[in-house]
């Protein structure tokens, strides 16, 4: 695979969740226990051990299907039926619009997923539906024969997915206690890099895009439908009014002034990851034209940056949220691992070498595994009581992660022509730590 090819597919992997009416009980079925959204639900006590178990596991399935083709099927699918001048422009395409379409579709199938009154509940089918769809695009994707279909594909396995991703993430309030959280939300910080190197994989055991595509989403299916039948599920018992423009519209966000310690935090989360986008979408770049490494060495010096990073994610990730449950303090910790983060962004700006930049790829993924952890954590002590809302929530959340892989290109350039890139990872590690310290802004949680 070409380097432009490349490049372009490391930007996207990187980019890459009224009133009541007509009450109604539905017949409740196996596995599933009924809680209304009425103000005052009580918390769970405790999550079952197959939840704590499956859940994990459901987790990086999802991340592992959606990530190969991430990877490396869009590049190779769309280098095969275009040609050498037209397929940078296609990769971008495809990827570009993947992602819009995934950072609306986790809040929209969040909101869906709290509205949801099903007898089976109000996760379970978003998390089999969504992955059943997500998994039959995979197919479509790898045996498109021009720009389009692989289009569409790409695009119906990014709704099918996030559906499957934001009902997944929700499950955590609905199933864990407060005193839990911090612990499986780090289970959860572990599952992207898992996926990822899970994903990463499956496609150098296989020679065409097909496989590729398909058998880490067959994997990734197999194990999110089998989670879904493991857990009692939350069972809606008020028929919600149909939805409406403003409805909709109101998917992709909440009112920081009716929750302030939800603004904050969705700020902090927003700032930080800004910090952190602006050194990883340029790091191919930071290699060819500040270090002056061979074009041929890019690849395997980035995978080689991607492990240790995740390495260093899976290693703080539980931890960090197991220590944050122990001793009862969330915000301490998200400005301790921000903090880490940065620097680690430091070290990669002031690198004259490659080793220097993988260890500052190292400190940058064990902050990012504490923060990813409690970040979580927090958010889900910051929800609101009636449960209503946790899935679209969780969804608005997603934007913060997401909106600055689109945001830091459009300002990276200027920034870039005048300090270079150690400027752009110096000014987002900037960045990152004042959005760190806004988290003291956050009342009623410690």
């Amino acid at each position: 695979m070409k380097l432009e090819s490349f490049l372009e597919t490391q930007r996207w992997v990187t980019r890459s969740s009224g009133g009541n009416v007509a009450l109604k009980l539905n017949p409740q079925p196996a596995g599933a226990e009924t809680l209304g959204t009425e103000p005052g639900s009580t918390p769970p006590t405790a999550a079952s051990r197959a939840y704590v178990i499956g859940m994990p596991i459901a987790s990086a399935g999802l991340w592992m299907a959606v990530l190969a083709p991430a990877l490396v099927v869009l590049a190779i699918k769309v280098s095969e039926i275009t040609t050498p001048d037209t397929r940078a422009g296609a990769l971008s395409l495809v990827a570009g619009v993947g992602a819009t379409v995934a950072l609306l579709a986790n809040p929209l199938f969040g909101r869906l997923s709290d509205r949801t009154t099903s007898r089976f509940g109000m996760r379970k089918p978003w998390i089999v539906g969504g992955s059943l769809v997500g998994l039959a695009s995979l197919f479509m994707l790898g045996s498109g024969t021009n720009v389009l279909t692989v289009l569409v594909a790409w695009v119906v396995a990014q709704l099918g997915f996030n559906a499957a991703l934001s009902a997944l993430v929700a499950t955590l309030p609905d199933q864990a206690a407060p005193s839990e959280r911090g612990r499986l939300s780090g289970l959860i910080g572990m599952t992207l890099p898992i996926g990822l190197v899970a994903a990463a994989f499956f496609a150098q055991m296989f020679d065409n895009a097909m496989q590729m595509a398909v058998v880490p989403g067959i994997v990734g299916t197999a194990v999110a439908v089998a989670f879904a039948f493991t857990f009692k599920d939350r069972v809606l018992t008020e028929k919600p009014a149909p939805l409406n423009a403003k409805e909709i519209i109101g998917s992709f966000y909440f009112n920081p002034r009716v929750f302030p310690g939800l603004g904050w935090a969705w700020l902090t989360k927003f700032m930080v990851y800004v910090g952190y986008c602006a050194g990883l979408l340029y790091l191919p770049y930071f290699f060819t034209d500040h270090l002056q490494v061979a074009e041929s060495q890019v690849t395997s010096l980035v995978f080689q940056a991607t492990l240790v990073s995740s390495a260093g994610t899976v290693i703080t990730s539980l931890a960090g949220g197991w220590i944050s449950d122990r001793i009862g303090k969330r915000k301490s910790m998200v400005i301790i691992s921000a903090l880490i983060m940065m620097a680690g962004l430091v070290v990669i700006a002031t690198s004259t070498n490659t080793s220097q930049v993988l260890v500052g790829q190292g400190i940058l993924g064990l902050g990012l595994g504490v923060f990813s952890a409690v970040d979580v954590a927090l958010i889900t002590d910051l929800l609101p009581g009636n449960q209503a809302e946790n899935a679209k929530t969780f969804g608005v959340f997603n934007i913060a992660q997401a909106l600055p892989q689109s945001l830091v290109p459009a300002i990276a350039f200027p920034v870039i022509a005048v300090g270079g890139y150690p400027a752009l990872f110096l000014g987002g590690a900037a960045v990152g730590i004042i959005g760190a310290l806004l988290v003291t802004r956050i009342k009623g949680v410690k």
